[in-house]
C-alpha cells in the first residue's frame, strides 16, 4: 500500500421456498391428492378449502466485497490475530487482505523468500510460528475470506541508513534475499544508476521486470502460497514502477534497443508491458494451482486525461499499470483502486479543500471513472477508502460507492480503523446488513 496517497451493488436472486402447496391452497391432511385436486377445481363441494397467501420470500442477500487492508506491522501475535479478526466479524467485513510479504521477505514459512526481520528478529531468520496460518485458520472460522497480500516490485526497504544495513544474507539453509543474490536486477533511475539505499526517491529500492526472474520469482511466490496455504485470494501491492523517471538499467535499455529518448512513447509502453507481463505470469502461476482470485491495489487515477485534471498523475503513464488492460486480458479478477480522498465539493474537482492544503481529487470521480473503465470486462472494483477520514465522510463514500455501482470496498486500513474504534460505526450503519463476497463465474468457468 503506498503510504504516499494515503494521508459495491449486486443482489443475490433468492431461492423462494413456499410452506403448504402450490397455488397457496392448504389442504387438511386427512384428504388425499385427488381429493386435492378436486378441490381445487370445485368439484367436491364437500371438502373444506382454506386459501392462504404464500409467505414473504427470504430477503435477498447483498453480495458486495467488504475487504479490510491488514499491514504486516499490524500484527505481532496470533493472538492480536484473532483480536483483529474478531472485530472484522462485528463490522461484516468478509475479506481480510493480509499482507505476508513486504519487501522481498515472507511472514509465513517460506522457502523462497527469506524470514522477516519483523518474525524472525533479523532477515532470513527461522520463524518459530507462522502468522499466515493462523490468520487463515481464524478468518475462515468467522466466514471471512483470507487473501495473501504480496508486494510484487518492492525489493527492499530504503528509508533509513538502518534499513539498507538489515538487507544482508540469511542463516544457513534459509534462502537469501532476491537483492543478496542479485543485486543487478534492482531498478536504475534515470541517470543510469541503481536506486540507492537509503534514498529520497521512494520507500523502497524496486525490482526491475525486465529480467525474467524477477517476474518468475515472484509467480512463484505467488503459486507457493496458494499452494501451501488455504487461502481464498492474492492481492498484489507494488505492481508498477516507483514513476517515470525509473527503469535506465542496462537490462531494459538494451531490451528495447534505442535511446527512450528518442521515443517517449514506446519507452513508456515497453515499461508498461513489462508490468502486464508481470501480472499475466504471476495470475497465470496462481490459476494453475486453483481458481482463486487474483487483485492488486491500483493507482487511484487511471488516466488523467479522461478527467482533465492535467496536474495528477497517472497509473497507465507515470507508473505503467495499466488496470483496465489487466482486466480485460483476463488477467486480473478485481481492481483496488487506491482512492485514499475526500468527496469533493464540487463534483470532478482537483483543487485542494482548503487554502495552502494539497490537491484533492474527487472520490467520486475516480472511482466512477475506475467502474466506466472495467465494465466492458465484466471484472471487479473495490472502491478503496482511507480509515483516516471522518467517520461520516467513510459511511458517505460507502453510500456513493454504491450508487456507481462499484462491487465492493476496500479501507486502508486496520491500523487506523482501529484507532477511531469504528466497528460499531460500521456495524450499525453502513455494514448493518453482512454481505457475502461477489461471485466470479468466470473462475469456475476456468477451472
Amino acid at each position: 500500500m503506498n503510504q504516499m496517497i494515503s494521508r459495491t451493488l449486486l443482489v443475490a436472486v433468492p431461492a423462494l421456498l413456499f410452506g403448504g402447496t402450490a397455488a397457496g391452497v392448504a389442504l387438511r391432511p386427512s384428504r388425499t391428492a385427488a381429493d386435492a385436486v378436486a378441490a381445487a377445481r370445485g368439484l367436491a363441494p364437500s371438502i373444506s378449502i382454506t386459501a392462504t397467501s404464500a409467505p414473504d420470500p427470504a430477503p435477498a442477500v447483498m453480495e458486495e466485497g467488504r475487504a479490510l487492508w491488514v499491514n504486516r506491522w499490524d500484527y505481532g501475535s496470533a493472538a492480536t490475530i484473532r483480536t483483529l479478526m474478531e472485530q472484522a466479524r462485528r463490522a461484516n467485513f468478509n475479506i481480510v487482505y493480509f499482507q505476508v510479504r513486504g519487501p522481498g521477505d515472507a511472514r509465513y514459512r517460506s522457502q523462497l523468500d527469506p524470514c522477516s526481520p519483523r518474525l524472525c528478529g533479523q532477515l532470513g531468520g527461522v520463524p518459530t510460528w507462522d502468522p499466515l496460518e493462523v490468520a487463515v485458520r481464524e478468518a475462515h472460522s468467522r466466514g471471512i475470506q483470507l487473501h495473501a497480500w504480496i508486494n510484487a516490485l518492492s525489493g527492499w526497504e530504503s528509508r533509513t541508513a538502518a534499513d539498507c544495513r538489515g538487507l544482508r544474507p540469511s542463516v544457513a539453509g534459509q534462502p537469501n534475499h532476491v537483492l543478496v543474490d542479485h543485486p543487478e536486477w534492482a531498478m536504475y533511475t534515470r541517470r543510469g544508476r541503481p536506486m540507492a539505499c537509503p534514498n529520497g526517491e521512494d520507500e523502497y529500492v524496486y525490482l526491475s521486470p525486465v529480467h525474467p526472474e524477477v517476474r518468475t520469482h515472484l509467480a512463484r511466490v505467488a503459486a507457493d502460497v496458494v499452494r501451501r496455504y488455504d487461502v481464498d485470494g492474492v492481492h498484489l501491492d507494488r505492481i508498477r514502477y516507483p514513476g517515470a523517471d525509473f527503469g535506465w538499467d542496462p537490462a531494459s535499455l538494451a531490451a528495447f534497443g534505442r535511446d527512450p529518448a528518442t521515443d517517449r512513447e514506446g519507452w513508456a509502453r515497453f515499461r508498461r508491458e513489462l508490468v502486464n507481463s508481470t501480472v499475466r505470469e504471476t495470475n497465470d502461476s496462481i490459476k494453475a494451482v486453483r481458481a482463486v482470485p487474483l487483485s492488486a491495489a491500483v493507482w487511484p487515477i487511471y488516466d488523467r486525461t479522461r478527467l482533465g485534471w492535467r496536474e495528477s498523475s497517472s497509473g497507465v503513464a507515470q507508473f505503467f499499470q495499466d488496470t483496465w488492460g489487466w482486466a480485460s486480458g483476463g488477467y486480473l479478477d478485481v481492481a483496488v483502486p487506491m482512492t485514499y480522498f475526500y468527496v469533493a465539493d464540487e463534483r470532478c474537482s482537483y483543487r485542494p479543500r482548503r487554502p495552502g492544503q494539497e490537491p484533492n481529487p474527487d472520490w467520486d470521480c475516480m472511482v466512477a471513472d475506475h467502474v466506466a473503465g472495467m465494465r466492458p470486462s465484466g471484472r471487479h472494483v473495490y472502491a478503496g477508502i482511507v480509515t483516516g477520514l471522518p467517520l461520516s465522510e467513510i459511511a458517505r463514500q460507502v453510500r456513493l460507492g454504491r450508487e456507481r455501482g462499484v462491487n465492493g470496498f476496500s479501507f486502508y486500513s486496520y491500523g487506523a480503523l482501529n484507532e477511531q474504534n469504528a466497528w460499531s460505526f460500521l456495524a450499525n450503519g453502513v455494514f448493518s446488513e453482512p454481505a457475502t463476497v461477489p461471485r466470479m463465474p468466470w473462475l469456475n468457468a476456468a477451472e
